[in-house]
């Protein structure tokens, strides 16, 4: 298959580069075709072409910010992750983004598009982030007091 992707995180400089490497390796890896387009502090560097984006069978964004010009890849397969996920888990993403192409953009629930699946969140999400909530309290209580 071939993949376009996009990194970037707010700063721009390692990161962005590391997850473009390991998308790219994962990719070569697994057999198939990907082109990273990276958006940092040097701007946006390997441009995607229109060319190359219509060829794509799916795209991934591999960002902790909003894609640049992200109009580009209406109509596509998109699959949202994180930067640091990019990283850590390059393989998986590679897997995730086949399995959103050979289920037609249906998404199952182990697969993360990194959007929401309803308005509400899960009871599962809100306990965790009232659990969330009481750890930081405790941790940073401290500081509130004189």
């Amino acid at each position: 298959m071939k993949f376009v992707a996009v990194t970037a995180c707010p700063t721009g400089v390692a990161h962005t580069y590391m997850a473009a490497e390991a998308l790219e390796m994962a990719a070569e890896e697994l057999g198939h075709e990907i082109k990273v387009e990276t958006q940092g502090s040097m701007g946006v560097e390997n441009e995607l072409t229109p060319e190359e984006i219509a060829a794509a069978d799916a795209v991934i964004f591999a960002v902790d910010m909003s894609v640049t010009r992200s109009e580009r890849f209406a109509g596509k397969l998109i699959l949202k992750k994180g930067v640091s996920e990019a990283i850590k888990h390059s393989r998986e993403i590679i897997l995730a983004a086949v399995e959103l192409v050979e289920k037609g953009g249906d998404l199952s629930p182990q697969v993360d598009s990194g959007e929401p699946r309803s308005g509400k969140p899960s009871s599962a999400s809100s306990e965790r982030g009232k659990e969330e909530n009481e750890k930081r309290k405790v941790l940073f209580g401290w500081l509130k007091r004189k």
